[in-house]
């Protein structure tokens, strides 16, 4: 990893991308010029520009401009950039779960106590998680991230077959198997698609908590309780024994995303995160409420809980040379009107609970309801890498689904040991 920094490093001096201090600078009109680095998204893109441009026309002293990079280069852009206390830009558009590594490497501003009140009695527990630190915040939450509660269906393919949306978990399971198109190994119609690493992850950690059941105890992965091996063999019994779905979510990396059956006609039911709704519409030309619907499922236990990580959040460098005009557009960006348009342009769960809960807001995206009702019931995934959880649990399963191990006990055990090892606390 180390000989790969240094390559990044030296490629982006090279090109111009990495600067001794923050980009903020006096352009042309006089006015401190502070950047922003995103990642390119259509729809999250214009809602940044236009933004954008209604801080810069109620500002005499300072000018925000945008820079938007493919997502394939984003993560490599910016980590190197933090990561090296050299920013390329004065803010950052972040992945909550990218937080932990830059708080850690001390690459991220404090934010300031105000705004920091203010958003602490108006947020809900996991959008602040992998942020903080020993009591101090780095980072400022933009959307609540949920990959549990809500599904996308094909309203075409139910509408064919007669079928109401299911509301219980043997309801789902039931449509799952009925539905299903298969010739031989090959899946044609998978019933519930689950094994895309986000939902893999949350339905089998959800599940504990929903049982009375933990996962993290004293600082460290516990897989050994009845609950973790109950929400797990259920799993694998979905691929192994009812056959509602395959591994190809799972195996084929970023090539192919479980929604994306949807888009293709190849899937009844598949759990996702409302920021799908987007890329459905904008890839595949489908339409929300005439091919597909996005509807709510309950949780599989009890008591309600389900985990989420901390999502997509604004940080400012450590490094930047105008932490006072970077924060003033931070806060600028958070006032309600501003996050309310941005979260319904980009399809995303608000992480501020006045937004949630706003009328107007709900009135603007009802399919998203059925999450909207359940947003307290979240649980902080842990202080943690997620990305790498999700990634060992997954290898795990894929494992155990093709006779790696001869039980859940022994899964769970080397997925336990696993993960444990590659803490760093």
């Amino acid at each position: 990893m180390k000989k790969i920094l240094c390559l990044m490093l030296i490629l982006m001096v090279a090109g111009g991308i990495l600067f001794a201090g923050g980009k903020s600078d006096s352009g042309s009109s006089g006015k401190t010029r502070v950047e922003m680095w995103g990642h390119q998204n259509e729809s999250w893109n214009n809602s940044h520009k236009a933004i954008m441009q209604r801080f810069n026309a109620s500002q005499s002293e300072i000018e925000v401009i945008g820079t938007f990079f493919p997502w394939d280069e984003f993560e490599a852009k910016i980590q190197t950039s933090l990561m090296a206390s050299a920013a390329g830009a004065d803010i950052y558009e972040i992945w909550g779960g990218w937080a932990i590594d830059f708080v850690d490497g001390n690459a991220l501003a404090e934010v300031p106590s105000a705004l920091m009140r203010d958003l602490m009695s108006d947020s809900y527990e996991p959008v602040l998680g992998t942020l903080q630190k020993s009591g101090r915040y780095y980072g400022v939450p933009v959307e609540f991230n949920n990959e549990f509660g809500g599904m996308l269906v094909d309203k075409q393919k139910f509408q064919a077959a007669g079928i109401s949306y299911p509301k219980t978990w043997n309801e789902i399971i039931d449509v799952a198997k009925r539905t299903t198109v298969r010739r031989g190994d090959i899946f044609d119609v998978r019933g519930l698609d689950f094994t895309t690493e986000d939902t893999l992850c949350a339905f089998f950690l959800s599940t504990i908590l929903s049982n009375g059941g933990q996962y993290w105890v004293n600082n460290r992965f516990n897989f050994q309780s009845p609950q973790a091996r109950e929400s797990w063999q259920t799993l694998v019994d979905y691929i192994l024994v009812d056959r509602i779905t395959n591994l190809d979510s799972a195996t084929a990396g970023e090539s192919v995303e479980s929604w994306q059956f949807i888009g293709r006609g190849e899937a009844m039911m598949v759990p996702r995160g409302p920021w799908v709704i987007g890329e459905l519409e904008e890839e595949y030309g489908k339409h929300l409420g005439v091919d597909f619907d996005y509807v709510g499922y309950p949780f599989r236990g009890p008591t309600p809980a389900f985990i989420a990580d901390t999502g997509w959040s604004m940080a400012v460098s450590r490094a930047t040379k105008a932490p006072d005009a970077a924060w003033k557009y931070v806060t600028y960006f958070l006032e309600p009107a501003n996050m309310l348009q941005h979260n319904l342009a980009c399809n995303q769960l608000p992480a501020r609970k006045s937004i949630a809960q706003n009328p107007n807001f709900v009135r603007q995206v009802p399919h998203l309801a059925p999450l909207l009702d359940i947003l307290q019931y979240g649980k902080f995934i842990g202080p943690f890498n997620s990305g790498v959880l999700k990634e060992c649990i997954t290898q795990a399963f894929v494992t155990h689904c093709n006779g790696g191990y001869p039980n859940a006990e022994a899964a769970l055990r080397a997925l336990e040991n696993q993960v444990n090892s590659e803490l760093r606390l």
